[in-house]
Formats: C-alpha cells, structure tokens, sequence
C-alpha cells in the first residue's frame, strides 16, 4: 500500500512553544494514511543538520532534556555587544583604509597592525574602503546554505528600481526584511529623505549598523534575538513621522514555507494598526518571491497581487538576466498589496503600461482579448487555447486524447487528474474551492523514487500510481539546478569509491596472476 503524508503547519500562539537557538519552534502535523502526529521543528531551518532540535508535540520536555537544550542555546547562539561592535565600526571609519581588515572566519572588524597571532592562518581582508564600510553585503561572503539562510543578494539595478518603487509608494521609511542591499542603498543615498530599518537573520551585520537600524530577526516567527531591545526598536521605528509612509521590502528563502512569513507580515501590519491608530490603511509590502509560488502566496495573502517586474541577483546565475543567466531571465517576482498601476517599471528595460489592465508589464506580456489579462508569467508569451479557454506557456500543445494542454513528450493517458484536494487532501472539492483555504495549509507529498514534485499541477500517475507532476522544462531545470551540494558531492564520491573498488579489483587479479607457477616443459 503507497503511502500517503501531508504535513502542515498549526499556526498557533508560538509564544508557548518550546524554543530552539532561532526561537520559538513552529508547530507541525505529520498526517500519513490517515494518522496524525504533531511535532515541533525549527522555524528557520529546514534540516535537521543545521538545527537538531526536535520534539513531538506529546512528548513532555524533561529537565535533563530541558538543561541539554538551554546548554545546546548558549552554545550555538554568540554572545552580541551590539553597541561594542558599532563603536568599532566607528573608530575603523576614521582610519585609512590600510588599517581595516575584516576576519571572515571570525565574522569580526579589525584595525590591521593590531591583528592578533590567532588571526594568521584566517580568511582575512585587508584594505577595506569607506564603501564596503557601508555596503557590507559587498564585503562579506554570502551565506549560501540552501535549507537555512539562501542569502542571494540583489543586483544593483534591482536594488534601485525596488526602491524606486518604494519611493513611487511614498515610502519616508523601509522596513527591510532580508534585504541588507535596499537598506544600504537607502541609508548610503537616501538617507535625507528615507530612513531604513534592517531586520536580518545574519548577525554580522550588528557591527556594520547602528542599533537603531539593524534587529537581528527570524521572519518565520517573527522573533527578535535581542527580545525586548529589538522589538522596541521596531515599535519606535514604526511610530516615527506618526506612523505614515512605511513599505516593508521583504525577501525571504524561496525554499522556506509561505505561511509563517506571512503570518510575521500580518502580525507587523497588526503592530503598525496598534501603535498608530490614526492610521486607517494597511501597510505596503514588496514581497520579493518566484512567480510558481504564486498560488501559495495569494492562498496566505489573496489582497496580493504578482508585478511583472523580473528580480536580477547577483550571486545566483538562475535568478539573473542575460547571456549568463536563465533564458527568459530571472523567475523572482514582486507580490504586493499596492495597487499595480501606482507602480511604473523602468521603460528603459522594455516594460510598458497596459491600458486595459491597468499596470505595468514585461515587453513578451501580450494582452488577451479572450482571457482579458495579460497573461504570462514566467518570462515567455503565452498562447491561448480555444479548447481549454485559457493562455497556456508556448511549449505546450492542445491534446484531444487527454483533453488538455501539456508538454508534446508527454504520454497520452498515463496521467490523469487527481481526484483529491492538493490544498487538504480530501476528496470532493478542489483546491479553489477548499474550505481550509488559508494559512492552515497542506501540501501533500508522495514518498516515491524519481518524481520531481511541485506545487501545480498535480496528476496521479496510472503506471507508478502516485502522484506526480507535469512540470514546464524551465521550471524543471531551475528546481534540478538548486539541489544541493551534499547531493553532488554524495554522487562524485560514489564513483570514486566505484572507480576504487575497480582499481582494488584489478590489482587483485593482477597479483594472482603474478603468483601463477609457470609451466616446466
């Protein structure tokens, strides 16, 4: 019998939930065949390695365990001065550029001739000018770890056009979740007329900013480190100017689940209500994420709406443009709740205004008199399909066998649509028409071999009898190219231990043969 697990997240009050070094854990329910078991897990890690804290939700927390875990915090979490670190920051900024140096093994600021011998055999940059002083996501190495921080950075003509948009918003303050490039832009170039707060999971930042402008924050739930000193910060910086002209710019791992984050969205939105309430509108947000995740935002945010405009980053060679990245450029879009025609797009890179639909879009984004949108969305222009009354990706063709539209290698008849919600998982209705739409969110998962998985379009396969997605080439390529390193080193081992154990093999029959008494005739 196949077996069948959804695991969905039980947005509760986490203030009562046991806590890992990244703060409190979320709260998840295991369902297999049926059966359902919930458990705790890091809120900002998605593997086990990287965080091991870990306990089911009838387990009882025994004061052993209970002092291994306090322990295991003290450990794991650095001990921060942030006001000692800044002064720092301050006393390089006066000398030349010879004598700063950065330890990137220590995360540390230096002055160069008061380097100590322990710092001899460490990853250090000497020479550091007044520029990376003041765009340290410049300086330091990204942290690139796919099942925790995923920190790619913006280019720099992303970056500016998002605070462009920003500042078309009317935005006098950015709050800045994830996203250290906008915040140094503002506070670099701007500062005279915006004013910018960093919330950021990496705690090197702490010595690069004052602490009235960077908190060291987890956006899956919405937990301060500092606690009390980092949401008064928050608290204060949302009151300023009466509370008036604040766009949250947030940019969070693509790999992380949507309703946490949007649960730390609403939850700062409710704060900016509570502490201003002359303040009669919801809080802007540009929620930086891929456009196949759509669907799943718009499920936690449906007043949210996707902007055309493609996000380049710098150190992610699929989420980039031109000759060196993807080839209908990069998948990352804008999610907002800001009306789409209150925000242009630069002319300059080929986006015009749609009379009909009134807002900005890509130059391969063709109207639909049918569909009476503008309709694509991944960087191509779509076709309608008079059978399917819909526009589909150019790629796919119209099948009459299967009755819809679908890649031409697929095989007719060997999938055929899933008769159960992908939303909850019950028969009877589909996912538009759950009733649990909302953040109480399932995603199912089948446990077979070999069947790439994504969160549309989901068929059940005859032959393997699971399911199974039809996914587009490109999407595929992109989710086969973010697999991790582990994998790939996992795999360039095995055929060296396959080459070895030929090596062994050959050696062995060699020896044999050495060993052989020649024949007397």
């Amino acid at each position: 019998m196949e077996e069948l697990t959804r695991v969905e997240v039980i947005l509760n009050d986490m203030n009562g939930n046991p806590s890992c070094p990244h703060g409190p854990m979320l709260l998840f329910k295991r369902v297999v065949n049926g059966a359902e078991r919930s458990f705790f897990a890091c809120s900002a890690c998605r593997d086990r390695k990287d965080c091991n804290f870990f306990l089911w939700a009838d387990e009882k927390v025994t004061p052993n365990k209970k002092k291994t875990w306090d322990l295991e915090r003290d450990r794991i979490t650095p001990k921060i001065n942030h006001v000692k670190l800044y002064k720092m920051f301050v006393k390089l900024l006066e000398k030349s550029p010879e004598q700063r140096a950065f330890c990137h093994t220590c995360s540390i600021l230096l002055i160069s001739n008061e380097i100590a011998k322990k710092h001899d055999e460490h990853d250090v940059t000497f020479g550091i000018s007044e520029y990376l002083l003041t765009h340290p996501s410049e300086l330091l190495k990204p942290l690139e770890n796919a099942k925790k921080e995923a920190q790619y950075l913006f280019s720099s003509h992303a970056t500016r056009t998002i605070v462009n948009i920003a500042r078309c918003l009317g935005a006098m303050k950015v709050l800045c979740l994830g996203t250290p490039r906008v915040h140094e832009l503002v506070c670099s170039e701007m500062s005279t007329e915006m004013d910018s707060l960093l919330l950021d999971i990496d705690y090197r930042f702490h010595q690069f900013n004052a602490p009235s402008h960077f908190c060291w924050f987890n956006s899956f739930n919405n937990y301060f480190f500092s606690q009390e000193e980092g949401a008064h910060v928050l608290a204060e910086f949302l009151q300023r100017d009466g509370g008036h002209g604040i766009v949250l710019v947030m940019d969070p791992p693509f790999g992380g689940r949507v309703e946490p984050l949007a649960k730390t969205v609403q939850e700062i939105m409710q704060l900016h209500r509570k502490l201003c309430p002359n303040i009669h509108t919801d809080m802007l947000v540009l929620w930086i994420f891929p456009y196949f995740m759509e669907p799943q935002v718009l499920a936690s945010c449906p007043d949210f709406t996707m902007l055309d405009y493609k996000v380049d980053y710098d150190n992610h060679s699929l989420f980039a443009s031109g000759p060196k990245g993807r080839k209908h450029g990069s998948p990352v879009r804008i999610f907002t709740n800001a009306n789409p025609k209150d925000i242009p797009l630069p002319n300059e890179e080929g986006y015009r205004y749609c009379e009909i639909c009134q807002r900005w879009i890509s130059q391969e984004n063709r109207h639909c008199t049918q569909c009476n949108e503008c309709s694509s969305k991944d960087g191509r222009t779509y076709v309608h399909c008079n059978e399917c009354m819909r526009c589909v990706k150019p790629s796919w063709k119209h099948c009459v066998t299967c009755n819809r539209c679908c890649l031409p290698s697929h095989v007719c008849g060997e999938f055929v649509p899933s008769q159960l919600c992908f939303n909850c998982g019950q028969p009877g209705h589909k996912k538009r028409d759950c009733p649990r739409f909302g953040f109480d969110a399932a995603f199912l998962i089948k446990k077979q071999p070999d069947c790439t998985l994504q969160l549309n379009s989901m068929k059940m396969c005859k032959k393997r009898k699971h399911t199974q997605n039809k996914i587009d080439e490109d999407e595929k390529q992109i989710f086969t190219n973010m697999s991790s390193k582990k994998q790939k080193l996992q795999n360039v081992n095995s055929k060296k231990s396959r080459k070895n154990i030929k090596k062994r093999k050959k050696s062995k029959s060699g020896a044999n043969t050495s060993r052989r008494p020649t024949l007397q005739l």
